[in-house]
């Protein structure tokens, strides 16, 4: 067993207890965010025919050569064409047909001119300018190819890809299957969140919170009932979940209290612990190890350091195990500058609750903290929309001086990565 581990240490050790979970066949519906496993493949073009891209007029465009504001084109119009209807006659010159968007081009028709470009006269138009050949028209195949591959394998699907799949007549899609993550909550201390909490009691956030971090980096919760300070009910839980999980996550139970047994319950499983420890604040409590070959992570009690110790460890994991590239799997990280004097570090890497912004768009990010920074202060994290990391090492940081944030929320990140900022 390893104790006191570097971040990247601990890290490492997870990710390699973790692999790619098994494809299976998912509605394009339930898609959104997963990652694909087979190349999606165009069975026809796209638009299959030629169609309007406007409400508007096709025309034959040599007709409108000489078209002046001072002498018009006159055509009459011979035929209406709504989308899905199909026009079987051929224009000739001198005629136009009035067509809606993506309607069919007709025989004769080579461009299409806006409704609001020509005056109509009963089943005349009148158009005042030249229109070239091509104009306005989504010609068949533009979008894509029969047998064109437009999403590949490996990739995350957005919601275009969806759409995508469904114009090529995809209803079912081959994805990696979602981790299942059981999360189980210790101690005697724990009430259910609707009771009223006596003396010496807390109501169970730690599972709620957990259920919402594993939902949102694409897990499935597992939530189990909180489990008292009882050695033996503690194993035969941790082995119930771990025969229905492909992750076990506890909080609590870790540290050096006479009360916290998760270790023990590793020691006594098949696998074992793997480290205990570390060097981050908050956090320091962490254990991981196996449990009859599958992944434990147990958490601190405190809910700021199970949130970050979950961010920093088991959101990696759970990417991993969704078939996310490796690029996807931590939190992204920018450079700020301090907004005001931050505390240094010491010995351990310090994760601090910041408020990332920016007063303009092309002005420097800026960042504070949050508050009161203690593990057990919840509301650091609602307030927070980032974390300060600083270094081992690192002394005070003085306002103005450059620190690394990484940011808490995704969309938040991509608003960044656009240079729209934060108001």
């Amino acid at each position: 067993m390893e104790k006191f581990v570097a971040v990247e240490r601990a890290r490492e050790i997870m990710l390699g207890e973790v692999h790619r979970l098994p494809a299976e066949k998912v509605a394009i519906t339930d898609a959104l965010g997963r990652v694909v496993m087979e190349d999606v493949l165009v069975d026809r073009d796209i638009p299959p025919l030629d169609n309007s891209a406007m409400d508007g007029y096709g025309i034959k465009a040599l007709d409108s050569i000489a078209a002046t504001v001072e002498q018009p084109l006159k055509l009459k119009v011979v035929a209406t064409i709504p989308a899905g209807r199909h026009f079987a006659g051929e224009i000739r010159s001198g005629e136009a047909v009035r067509i809606m968007t993506g309607a069919p081009i007709p025989a004769g028709v080579d461009a299409v001119v806006k409704r609001e470009l020509v005056e109509e006269h009963e089943d005349h138009v009148f158009l005042s300018g030249p229109v070239a050949a091509g104009n306005d028209i989504r010609y068949a195949g533009e979008d894509v190819r029969a047998g064109e591959k437009v999403i590949a394998a490996g990739q995350v699907i957005t919601p275009a890809m969806v759409g995508m799949m469904a114009s090529v007549g995809y209803p079912f899609v081959a994805v990696v299957q979602r981790p299942r993550i059981a999360v189980i909550t210790t101690g005697d201390e724990i009430v259910d969140f609707h009771e009223r909490p006596g003396t010496g009691k807390i109501r169970n956030s730690n599972s709620f919170s957990l259920a919402a971090l594993v939902r949102h980096s694409g897990g499935i919760p597992l939530v189990f009932s909180t489990v008292r300070d009882d050695p033996s009910l503690l194993k035969r839980v941790v082995e119930e979940a771990a025969a229905t999980a492909d992750l076990v996550l506890t909080t609590g139970g870790v540290s050096m209290g006479d009360y916290d047994f998760v270790k023990n319950v590793l020691n006594d499983v098949a696998g074992g612990i793997l480290f205990w420890k570390v060097k981050m604040k908050p956090g320091r409590p962490l254990v991981f190890g196996t449990v009859n070959g599958v992944p434990l992570v147990g958490l601190p009690g405190n809910p700021v350091s199970v949130m970050i110790s979950f961010e920093q460890f088991v959101r990696p994991m759970v990417k991993k195990m969704s078939g996310y590239p490796a690029a996807g799997w931590l939190l992204p990280r920018l450079r700020a500058v301090a907004g005001e004097d931050l505390p240094g570090a010491g010995r351990r890497r310090h994760f601090l609750r910041g408020i990332l912004r920016r007063e303009t768009v092309d002005g420097d990010y800026e960042v504070f903290m949050t508050g009161p920074q203690g593990s057990g202060i919840l509301r650091s994290m609602v307030l927070g929309n980032c974390l300060i990391v600083l270094a081992e090492q690192t002394e005070v940081v003085k306002k103005g001086e450059p620190v690394d944030v990484e940011l808490l929320d995704y969309d938040l990140a991509a608003a960044f990565y656009l240079g729209t900022g934060v108001d």
